[in-house]
């Protein structure tokens, strides 16, 4: 329960339960002994950054169960996935993606002084189109790898089976107005309109794990068998070859696309980039480029947008200028974007300096003496920090 709460505990369920949470635990946990447990209660809503998607989610109970299973399925599943596959990886993440990439490229070009190509594929509808029944074979593949005794075994494949089949479209509660759903969610990229069977939850842990595992196959043949050098995250596939090796790639693409077929995953035709590395590529909201990566206008228009909106709201939420301002930052930070920083910094009303001050060391916006969260709780209802 503890692990399912971390970094949760503002959200409306999650603090229902924890109001409750005796009487909700214990009726999770002999429900889930005599296997009568099910995921009935979930909700749906739109996230409009970095682009529009749906995300599903489900109440804590639900969570408990995704939390349970994966802390068995991804230290193990991390044992088979190859090394360039960077997304929901402890340790890993989109900043060892990029820095991967540019290693490629460094070593494929031999200092930047060989000519080599980087080719870029994207999947069209990976979430919306994944079959859950091979889904399903490959989280209980990992589970049979472990040392676990069979009924432990059993009952992890249990709970794989009732989460990745609970069928989320079916049975949650829109958060998000339904018309912005037509607007911005084609039906063909909505698991919503998908026939029972089809469909992963973006939002979803196990399903989070489970789309890792479902290309893993075909990666580690391009990277093994074929030799290929990439970088794959989540969707998005970034191939970096020298240039005589290029037309071997290409010829390479109509296999993938059919070993893909069968898992239900097609490209996306309309996103196929090819071209010589010093051109650069767009890859995880950065434009990468020999030596240097710079957060692509798209990403800091955002960042520019969400404080803007900060600050033009009423109430001024010193907590969440915190956490967006310093998310952004860390990006810029770690891309060489330090004029882009500053600009950035610029753009907050004054009225917040009254309550946040800058550290010029970390680069970030930190709370003034007496206006950090626990210091204002301390404040509001009289209590007396410990010594």
């Amino acid at each position: 329960m503890v692990k399912t709460r971390k970094n949760k505990r503002r959200g409306k369920d999650s603090a229902e339960f924890e109001a409750n949470w005796a009487p909700l635990l214990v009726r999770a946990l002999n429900d889930r002994d005599d296997r009568t447990l099910r995921i009935l209660h979930n909700y749906a809503f739109l996230a409009p950054r970095p682009s529009w998607r749906e995300i599903f989610a489900t109440e804590f109970g639900g969570r408990m169960i995704d939390t349970e299973d994966c802390e068995v399925v991804i230290p193990e599943a991390d044992k088979i996935l190859s090394p360039f596959t960077f997304n929901n990886r402890k340790g890993m993440g989109s900043q060892a993606a990029i820095n991967q990439l540019m290693e490629h490229i460094f070593e494929i070009t031999e200092g930047y002084t060989k000519p080599a190509r980087i080719v870029k594929i994207d999947f069209s509808g990976y979430f919306p189109n994944a079959v859950w029944l091979i889904a399903e074979k490959y989280i209980d593949e990992v589970i049979d790898r472990t040392e676990l005794d069979d009924e432990m075994k059993s009952y992890l494949k249990w709970l794989t089976m009732i989460s990745i089949h609970c069928n989320p479209a079916a049975h949650c509660e829109l958060r998000t107005a339904a018309h912005l759903w037509k607007e911005h969610i084609a039906p063909e990229k909505s698991i919503r309109t998908k026939p029972v069977g089809i469909g992963a939850a973006i939002g979803r842990l196990i399903w989070q794990t489970a789309m890792g595992l479902y290309i893993n196959d075909e990666i580690i043949w391009l990277t093994e068998e074929c030799g290929i050098r990439l970088v794959c995250f989540v969707d998005d596939i970034v191939f970096v070859v020298p240039e005589e090796h290029h037309q071997r790639l290409l010829s390479l693409l109509p296999e993938l696309r059919r070993r893909l077929a069968k898992k239900g995953v097609t490209l996306n035709e309309k996103k196929f980039y090819d071209q010589p590395y010093y051109h650069g590529c767009e890859f995880l909201g950065s434009h990468i480029r020999p030596n240097r990566v710079h957060l692509n206008n798209k990403t800091y228009d955002n960042a520019v947008r969400s404080i803007e909106q900060l600050n033009e709201s009423r109430r001024k939420d010193i907590d969440a200028m915190v956490d967006v301002f310093n998310s952004y930052s860390g990006l810029l930070k770690n891309r060489t974007d330090y004029k882009r920083l500053l600009e950035l910094r610029g753009k907050l009303s004054p009225d917040w300096w009254q309550w946040l001050e800058w550290d010029d060391r970390r680069k970030c916006i930190t709370y003034k003496q007496g206006y950090s969260p626990n210091e204002r709780l301390n404040q509001k209802y009289n209590l007396k920090l410990a010594a």
